[in-house]
């Protein structure tokens, strides 16, 4: 049976697979993805989830399912990634606070055959839509004072900010960085779960 290799330093997806109660290796991508940029936010999150698979596969040697994934939030036409410091956290908050914005998750699965043969098992993307209350100064810092949101797109956690969510419409394991229920059925299918 092929080892899942994680292509993902993310501390939601990592708890989503251990969810699964899965054996994986976690193998992170040497990729500066800050570098990569597409047209759209869209095919940026795309692209990126994909090189990450991409450079991680071309490593190993032993067959092998590698899962990538990429994530952001979209407010208009920007791309929000993770926050640089905190003035940049401080300044997402207020941008998303008391509005509707896309949560996006782009997964990438590669199968890598014994003959280092490599196919491409899964390619997607899931959108949530995840709402903000309004918010005040110190709110934002009682919020940041307590997480660690530069591991985070947009800053959060679906798990820390349940005081400002007011509402998720879609996937939650897809702002948590994995839609789960895009990847069952393809682990299921490759008899990982």
């Amino acid at each position: 049976m092929p080892d899942l290799v994680l292509a993902s330093q993310s501390l939601g997806r990592k708890k989503l697979l251990q969810y699964l109660k899965i054996p994986f290796k976690i193998i992170i991508s040497s990729l500066d993805e800050e570098k990569i940029l597409a047209k759209t936010p869209e095919e940026t999150i795309r692209l990126r989830a994909k090189l990450k698979g991409e450079e991680v596969a071309s490593r190993l040697q032993s067959p092998s399912i590698i899962l990538s994934a990429d994530s952001g939030a979209v407010f208009g036409r920007e791309l929000i990634g993770k926050p640089h410091s905190r003035e940049d956290a401080v300044r997402i908050l207020k941008t998303l606070a008391g509005h509707r914005h896309k949560y996006i998750t782009s997964t990438y699965i590669i199968k890598l055959s014994t003959d280092k043969l490599k196919s491409i098992i899964y390619q997607g993307e899931n959108t949530s839509f995840v709402t903000f209350r309004k918010m005040a100064k110190d709110d934002i810092n009682f919020f940041l004072d307590r997480t660690d949101y530069t591991r985070f797109a947009a800053g959060y956690i679906l798990v820390s900010a349940q005081d400002f969510i007011t509402r998720v419409e879609g996937s939650l394991s897809n702002v948590i960085g994995l839609p789960l229920e895009d990847i069952i059925p393809v682990l299921k299918k490759e008899h990982i779960i």
